[in-house]
């Protein structure tokens, strides 16, 4: 292979390290990053044994017997030996010979594996996904100790070069399921991926639906539960989110705690709760400006004098105010999200408490509409993963509550429902498996059956795929 076109290609490169070594009347020359590679791994796996050396000079015997790095291969194709050059690999030409020696001494820091900050459990592992891929499998398969678990893995990205893994357990998730998962991967065409929601976008099955089909988590137990069911995890390196698929609604109802407590019933309050917030957070705010502009009479005389006292004097419509403490609260919301932590705190008094009182006090604002936003915008984060989706919808239902009423809002609910039953994700129905109705997963959808149930109810399923594969 010739040395001189590799040079001149990574000439510029400032910390290219070069050492050409003179050996039984042949150079050799070896090639390292210093920003990628440890000089003590190159030193001491590669140029020491290469010096003391006393085989035969060829790529193979360097392979096969003088070289001590662990993953140590021969390549031939110059492209490839770039690749693997840049990917932080340390290459060995011998002079006259076709095979390039790739010799892996990279070391790179990573994030230690810790508490996700937007995962956080008050029960269960503690640990959760960073940025290195060989971190994240690893964290997998400490978890599933089984010949099963699969983990194939691609190279994405023209530039960046950007490794994927597609990890599913053979004989629980479905051929069909992975195949088109992995032809997917394999399509993706773009200079570069630095991040797994990169890669979500080319597997979302439906690009034009408002609602997420694909799942990201940053907790391994909770991705090796995923694989359990027989779903399909997508890994992408430089990332600390898994993507999961298919994906369905009610996966976000659920919260990873709640199969960690000891009685199923407090992790179905949890769940209720969730449906309410999430159903509160939407829909509050439109019925309260529907009530005042075209069904004031259907309010208890007292709430209706309470309201009409608090709103007398306001200079906007009930639907301009409305809109208005959405927006406020949206503004807030993600000043908070990019502010310093130490700022954030400051921010949410200033905003919400003092900003919020005073423009009741100055009779900008009505109480009970920023009592309604306020309580709206908490109800969000009951599923934080849906927040914009929700606060886009609220918005809009707050415009048809303004304009047509409680008949508008309940025509909006029944499009929104019957648009969410309509989308499949893979061959899985969104709504699974509330609609259409499976009795037996029914025991892990809102209402969760006791952890012994869930297991007899996984171990039929497996029986059923095993049966089907014989077939």
């Amino acid at each position: 292979m010739d040395t001189n076109s590799f040079l001149q290609k990574f000439s510029q490169f400032f910390d290219l390290k070069h050492r050409t070594l003179s050996l039984n009347g042949k150079n050799v020359d070896v090639f390292f990053l210093d920003t990628m590679c440890s000089s003590d791994k190159v030193t001491q796996f590669v140029v020491r044994p290469l010096i003391e050396m006393k085989e035969p000079l060829s790529a193979e015997s360097l392979v096969e017997k003088i070289i001590f790095g662990a993953d140590c291969k021969t390549e031939s194709d110059f492209d490839k030996v770039c690749d693997e050059f840049l990917d932080g690999k340390t290459i060995v030409f011998v002079e006259k010979e076709n095979d390039a020696v790739i010799v892996d001494t990279k070391t790179i820091e990573y994030r230690a594996v810790a508490e996700p900050p937007t995962s956080r459990s008050t029960k269960g592992p503690r640990e959760g996904f960073n940025e290195n891929i060989k971190t994240n499998l690893t964290l997998l398969r400490k978890r599933l100790k089984t010949e099963n678990f699969k983990a194939d893995s691609f190279t994405v990205g023209d530039k960046t070069n950007t490794m994927v893994a597609v990890c599913y357990i053979k004989g629980t998730a479905s051929d069909k399921i992975v195949k088109s998962i992995t032809e997917k991967i394999k399509t993706i065409k773009t200079d570069g991926v630095l991040d797994s929601s990169f890669v979500a976008v080319y597997l979302d099955a439906d690009k034009t639906t408002l609602f997420k089909l694909v799942g990201s988590f940053e907790k391994p137990d909770v991705v090796a539960s995923k694989l359990l069911e027989g779903k399909v995890a997508v890994i992408v390196d430089g990332s600390p989110i898994v993507l999961t698929l298919p994906y369905t609604f009610l996966e976000d109802v659920q919260s990873p705690d709640d199969y960690y407590y000891y009685t199923p019933y407090t992790a179905s309050l949890g769940r209720v709760l969730r449906l309410i917030s999430m159903i509160i957070a939407v829909l509050l705010p439109a019925v309260y400006v529907a009530l005042q502009l075209f069904h004031y009479q259907i309010l208890p005389s007292k709430f209706l004098i309470t309201v009409l006292s608090s709103v007398q004097g306001i200079p906007f419509t009930p639907l301009v105010e409305m809109i208005v403490v959405i927006i406020l609260f949206d503004i807030l919301r993600e000043a908070n999200a990019r502010m310093p932590q130490i700022a954030g705190l400051s921010l949410s008094i200033v905003g919400a408490i003092i900003l919020g009182d005073a423009a009741v006090k100055a009779g900008l604002l009505g109480a009970p509409a920023v009592m309604i936003g306020a309580m709206s915008g908490i109800g969000l984060y009951s599923m934080p993963d849906n927040t914009m989706l929700f606060s886009f919808l609220r918005l809009c239902f707050v415009l048809i509550g303004g304009l047509v009423g409680i008949l508008g809002i309940l025509l909006g609910v029944m499009f929104v429902v019957s648009y969410v039953v309509s989308i499949d994700d893979f061959g899985t129905p969104y709504l699974s498996p509330l609609s259409p109705s499976v009795k037996k997963d029914k025991k892990d959808a809102i209402l969760r059956k006791s952890l012994i149930d869930l297991n007899q109810k996984r171990n039929a399923d497996l029986s059923l795929r095993g049966k089907e594969t014989k077939q």
